[in-house]
């Protein structure tokens, strides 16, 4: 694949493209009315019994809530899909959110050790952590999610899920730049008793089962309950024998979730809506893969064999407790006033221990095992990252709406508070080497991995906002809308970082372990082990030891300690539980009289509390003209805005210090569009085009960059950390085409096309991947990170009338999805150096300088720059289902489904710099058969 610069994007070529897309959707506009016109005068109906075999049938008019009323998609200004809980079975999306991207053209879902990351159209944000908001908000309910990870498996007993394109806020909850995805579950219903049974089994060892129960009590009051489970084992096997290592790899699952609800309506006025749901999570994580050296090599992901045979030390563990109550209540005073109040609290608790890996040594390729038996003895070791977090939050909503016949219209307030709780560390047997420069005869440790250990306690965040919109019908014909929204945001981040330094005796070892210790590796083999099974972080909140001692310097002469308690003690008081091998405990007790620990920080004295606070106003303007019965002509401009957040504090080699906060993302989208339900011949036909331009500013770009953190012995040390920069603008245009096709004999076909013209403008960002050198390179008409041009979607459906006994009809749906290449970075593959004269050049990426102070690099050779390709290549994927309805009235049903029935793999995330290159990869090929009943 081509690695060259992307062509600068002039004016005159933005115009052009401009001025094509406008004549495609005039066009368009133009051609639609005549050709509805055409349409033939409606003839008496044959009968019934002749027509049906060859007859088109009707397109099913689907109803959304993009704009907090239900009305048809036909008629909602902007670009929005809906699928009911029947097609996410057809279309191959089951029970995994990440699915819903091969639906929906222009969407990427990736889920990264837990959390799910999310991109629209070009809109994203990978930067999800505490401070900053997903720039696709997620609803359940209509009420907002705060953090992807409080998501879980939500995809059961659902009437539908919407995905709304463009900016949100005037109408709904929290703002969004990018969009929305609302999860919608089935009310209870009514004066009806009725209930489910589903049961499904599929390959690796999946197993899933379902049970809904609809219980009305009286005529104006009913309950649903639904219960939800599934497991599933390893799809990622080991590339070292089982005889070396037997644990089951990552991406095994072991959810279960339930969900309560209750709805409460004495009359025509008034109505209670109660929902309480219990998620709980578990499985061995999913961890991404270290694909830099298998790149080097010349192996894409692609070219691998299999990509999920990857080399691991232990097995990886996640589990994540999901707890949620929310209510609607509803008065309708009148036609033209109602009242809403949306309440809700949720709360989460998380924790992730990634498989255990040696740095840089990723997936099975010719060559590897070189690296994977470098340093045997480092087989032995448990280090790996560990995270954990817990939020909980409260959502309050009041809403008032109201039709008045020509005036639909809706004001609000809303309120959202969070308390959230971190920690992360990467910890293992520890890094040992010579330490005579401090102390002759001494050994030094280190557990500073990753920065430290780090945590977040009793870190806020406090948003407002009021708003209001309207669509008001001026003629017969046309409607105008409009809507404002004030918010003002507020976020605390209270964080501590502590790096440990262990000074011991030399003699110490041997004396406790009864071996000597072996300078001959690298790092030194001690035979102290910690992180065996059984090994677990103090959690968020739950950490015990008080405040340690921070100190300065790097010599016994200038050390200086602040005021603190024992170190060794708050060092131990940061683990909840020892694995079954683990003796750092008892080696520290038991010479805690000769051990000196040193605590140092990227904070003064530990700890930082920063606040960022701001507020910012949002708003959409546009119309809607009815060009015939069934067709509509739209256009919008709206803004939408991503709230800024918080870095921790940080100084580059030179001194200068990075920005402590981020600002608010802004984004002004134009889109225009027509949407229509035709006759063409006998052949009903939907088409809905829109053209958009999206003028994005201060974009967030989220790297992990080389912090100095020098010592004695390796003065060009450097801590990896990351950090969020208002680094680019962007624009995006886009042209839509969607819509479905009713043919005879029971056949559908729907469709999807999206072409993105996504590029950065004007924007200069630090390369993470230069290293010490901190260039500042260009990214003018680079593409925006994941980020396809071309996005298709057809899918082709059948249901065949049997009518034999108890066989009534049989269905098969076909869905296939095209994205053409894209990038994982802003860096778009392309290499940048200096020039004789220190000027910031373009140079081969294969030139770049590469991190090789690795294991395996010293086992395997050194890497070179294609170590940090960030490319994809197109693709398509095919999911397939087919099914049997029966029973007297259509009660039963069997199906069975392939998902991802090619076996693509490709690369979902990354997160590239001169050290590492980490691949999120998608699910391989699932299939399975599934059984359902209903009374």
């Amino acid at each position: 694949m081509s690695h060259s610069k992307p062509a600068a994007r002039g004016p005159k070529q933005l115009d052009r493209h401009l001025l094509t897309l406008a004549l495609a959707a005039l066009g368009l506009c133009g051609f639609a009315p005549a050709w509805a016109a055409d349409a033939p005068a409606p003839q008496d109906p044959a009968p019934a019994a002749a027509a049906a075999p060859q007859t088109a049938h009707e397109l099913d008019a689907v109803q959304v809530t993009g704009n907090r009323r239900v009305q048809s998609i036909q008629k909602y200004a902007g670009t929005i899909q809906s699928f009911s809980g029947e097609d996410i079975a057809k279309l191959g999306i089951n029970t995994d959110f990440r699915n819903l991207q091969a639906v929906v053209p222009g969407l990427q879902i990736t889920k990264q050790e837990g959390k799910y990351e999310i991109f629209l159209r070009g809109i994203g944000a990978a930067d999800s952590d505490f401070s900053s908001d997903p720039s696709v908000a997620t609803y359940y309910n209509g009420i907002y999610l705060p953090r992807p990870r409080s998501i879980g498996p939500m995809f059961f007993d659902v009437e539908r899920i919407e995905v709304n394109k463009g900016p949100q806020g005037t109408v709904r909850g929290r703002n969004a730049t990018g969009g929305s995805i609302n999860v919608i579950s089935k009310r209870p219903e009514l004066g009806v008793t009725s209930g489910g049974l589903k049961i499904g089994a599929g390959n690796y060892d999946y197993t899933n089962a379902e049970g809904v129960l609809n219980l009305p009590i009286g005529d104006t009051f009913a309950l649903r309950a639904a219960l939800f489970d599934e497991e599933r084992s390893s799809y990622i096997t080991n590339g070292y024998p089982k005889s070396l290592f037997s644990a089951e790899g990552p991406s095994a699952l072991d959810n279960q979730a339930a969900r309560l609800s209750a709805l409460w309506q004495p009359n025509d006025k008034f109505s209670a809506y109660v929902m309480l749901d219990k998620v709980t999570e578990r499985g061995t994580g999913d961890p991404g893969l270290f694909a830099e050296r298998g790149l080097a090599a010349g192996y894409d992901i692609k070219d691998l064999d299999d990509p999920f045979k990857q080399y691991f030390r232990t097995q990886g563990k996640t589990t994540n407790d999901i707890e949620g109550i929310a209510a609607t209540f509803t008065y309708a005073f009148n036609d033209a006033v109602s009242v809403e109040f949306n309440t809700s609290y949720r709360k989460y608790d998380f924790y992730n221990r990634n498989a255990s890996r040696e740095w840089q040594l990723g997936p099975v390729y010719p060559g590897s095992d070189r690296e994977a038996y470098f340093n045997p003895e480092r087989l032995d070791w448990y280090d790996t990252f560990y995270q954990a977090d817990k939020s909980s939050s409260r959502i309050n909503e009041l809403r008032f709406f109201g039709d008045t016949g020509k005036l639909i219209w809706s004001a609000g307030l809303f309120n959202y508070q969070e308390k959230y709780d971190y920690v992360s560390w990467d910890v293992g047997n520890g890094y040992f080497g010579d330490c005579d420069w401090w102390r002759p005869g001494t050994v030094c440790g280190y557990q500073d991995g990753l920065g430290g250990e780090n945590r977040g306690d009793n870190s806020k965040v406090e948003s407002n906002a009021v708003y209001g919109d309207f669509s008001f019908a001026a003629t017969d014909s046309l409607r105008l809308i409009g809507g404002i929204r004030y918010t003002r945001d507020k976020k605390i981040a209270r964080e501590s970082n502590v790096k440990y330094q262990f000074i011991i005796p030399e003699e110490l070892f041997q004396q406790f372990t009864g071996q000597p210790i072996n300078t001959a590796t690298n790092p030194y083999t001690t035979g102290l082990i910690l992180g065996s099974p059984g090994f677990q972080l103090a959690g968020p909140g739950r950490r015990r030891g008080g405040d340690p001692s921070i100190c300065t310097g790097w010599s016994p002469a200038d050390l200086r300690c602040g005021p603190g308690g024992n170190t060794l003690d708050y060092f131990l008081g940061g683990f909840q539980n020892f694995g079954a091998n683990d003796n750092w405990a008892q080696f520290l007790q038991k010479n805690r009289d000769q051990i000196q620990v040193i605590a140092r920080s990227d904070f003064p004295n530990g700890r930082s509390e920063d606040v960022y606070k701001d507020n910012y106003v949002d708003w959409r303007v546009g119309f809607e003209y009815d060009l015939a019965a069934k067709v509509m002509l739209y256009g919008t401009v709206s803004t939408g805005t991503r709230a800024g957040g918080i870095n921790r504090p940080l100084t580059l080699n030179d001194g200068s210090a990075l920005a402590p906060s981020f600002a608010p993302e802004e984004l002004t989208a134009y889109e225009a569009g027509i949407k229509g339900d035709y006759v063409w011949g006998e052949t009903p036909v939907r088409l809905n085009a829109s053209v958009f331009y999206y003028d994005y500013k201060n974009k967030v770009l989220q790297n992990l960059i080389d912090v100095p953190a020098p010592t004695p012995t390796n003065p060009n040390a450097t801590s990896r950390q990351v950090f969020n920069d208002n680094a680019a603008n962007a624009s995006v245009l886009g042209l839509e085409l969607e819509g479905k096709v009713g043919l005879p004999h029971g056949f559908d076909i729907g469709y999807n096309f999206t072409y993105l013209d996504a590029t950065f403008d004007d924007s200069k960002v630090l390369d993470t991947r230069s290293g010490g050198l901190g260039l500042i390179v260009p990214l003018d008409g680079n593409r925006l990170p994941n980020t396809s041009k071309y996005n298709a979607n057809v899918s082709l459906s059948q249901t065949i009338d049997i009518g034999r006994g108890a066989l009534n009809s049989f269905d098969w749906t076909i869905n296939l999805t095209y994205r053409s290449d894209y990038y994982l970075t802003a860096f778009n593959s392309r290499g940048f150096g200096l020039d004789a004269n220190g000027k910031v050049i373009e140079i081969p990426l294969k030139d770049m300088a590469f991190n090789n102070g690795s294991n395996p690099a010293a086992g395997g050779g050194p890497a070179n720059g294609l170590a940090m390709r960030d490319d994809v290549d197109g693709f398509f994927t095919v999911n397939v289902s087919a099914g049997l309805n029966f029973g007297s009235e259509n009660q039963f049903r069997v199906d069975g489904f392939v998902s991802n029935l090619t076996d693509e793999v490709y690369s979902g995330k990354g997160f590239v710099n001169n050290a590492t290159n980490i691949r999120y990869l998608n699910t391989p090929r699932m299939y399975g058969i599934r059984f359902a009943s209903q009374f």
